[in-house]
């Protein structure tokens, strides 16, 4: 540009340049508006079209060649470590909300005392009074996975869970517990599981209660998993799996399903096939970019006693909660530029 075209030169804002050329600017002022705005667009993957979704960018609200933005927390959004403002969650710490529903066996054999609560936590001497048993063992089990999530919840930005949680006991009939629940402390879910039942085992009963809870509580923004517990064997066909996995692929997103297995592995069968449907029906289904990174979850699992039922759960929960790794471009890691 002359005078001087090997002059590096600074960039101009399109209001500067028309205000300096001496000519009105022929743009509408809709377009005028938009270019007067930073050009710095989000760089998170789920902004970008898919197979079945256009994309959905996400602009800095600030102005073109805006200062940096401090660092502080916003109400809503986020502010890049590069100061551009964004509305949309920071990519960089996105988790995957779920709706998690624990179905468990509380059949007649579940009050059996060869495997007990766990000892020294804040809520064995509750459990020791109430159910000194197995179902005893899988309640220490849960009240360590919902710890684990919590503190999940209180690193992320709002401070608040995400998840939600649904539990279905079962013997040859299955009871709602608990149904998609975002406030419940541990020691409340707890108390939901008390007192305990008996009688006798059906599994199926157990699914069509969980296929009913995700159907009616069903949200785009939380993904579907199941960790079904038992501690005997019961028959079941492969239709009613293969109809709740293929429910939750046509709502919108695959089922994660964890079956674990109590006690001595030898009566499994079933719920190595369940986990199995599961695992074949989540491996066909495209993922979107929150559960992409996470591989196939679906999987069986044995816990011989309370401890390796406590690290179980552990593990589960801790499958859950991987963050995105963080983002950087060439532009930084507030995003890229927009094209016009």
């Amino acid at each position: 540009m002359n005078p001087d075209p090997d002059r590096e030169k600074d960039w101009i804002s399109h209001a500067t340049f028309w205000a300096r050329s001496g000519f009105k600017d022929p743009y509408s002022q809709e377009e005028q508006n938009e270019f007067s705005q930073c050009d710095v667009l989000c760089a998170g993957p789920e902004h970008e079209a898919t197979a079945t979704s256009a994309a959905n960018p996400s602009h800095c609200t600030l102005p073109i060649f805006h200062a940096p933005e401090p660092q502080v927390a916003t109400p809503t959004g986020h502010i890049s470590v590069d100061g551009h403002s964004f509305t949309c969650q920071n990519p960089s710490r996105l988790h995957q909300a779920y709706h998690i529903i624990f179905v468990i066996d509380s059949s007649g054999s579940m009050t059996d005392t060869d495997r007990l609560p766990l000892p020294n936590t804040p809520v064995s001497p509750r459990l020791v009074s109430s159910c000194n048993n197995r179902y005893g063992a899988v309640l220490s089990a849960l009240y360590g996975f919902w710890l684990s999530r919590d503190a999940v919840a209180l690193s992320a930005a709002t401070q608040v869970r995400q998840d939600a949680y649904s539990i279905v006991t079962f013997n040859e009939s299955a009871t709602i517990r608990v149904q998609n629940d975002f406030t419940s402390s541990t020691d409340q879910l707890i108390s939901q599981l008390l007192p305990q039942a008996s009688g006798g085992t059906n599994f199926h009963a157990a699914l069509l209660r969980a296929q009913s809870l995700i159907q009616t509580h069903w949200s785009s923004d939380r993904a579907p998993v199941i960790i079904f517990l038992s501690d005997g064997e019961c028959n079941i066909g492969d239709d009613p799996v293969y109809d709740l996995c293929r429910m939750c692929v046509q709502l919108g997103k695959a089922l994660a399903f964890h079956s674990v297995s109590f006690g001595i592995d030898t009566y499994s069968a079933s719920l190595r096939r369940m986990a199995d449907i599961a695992h074949e029906v989540f491996a066909s289904t495209p993922q979107d970019v929150l559960t992409a990174g996470r591989g196939n979850p679906c999987g069986y699992a044995n816990a011989i006693d309370s401890i390796q039922l406590a690290d179980t759960f552990l593990g589960i929960a801790n499958s859950l909660q991987k963050p995105r790794a963080s983002l950087m471009n060439q532009y930084g890691s507030g995003g890229r530029r927009a094209i016009y």
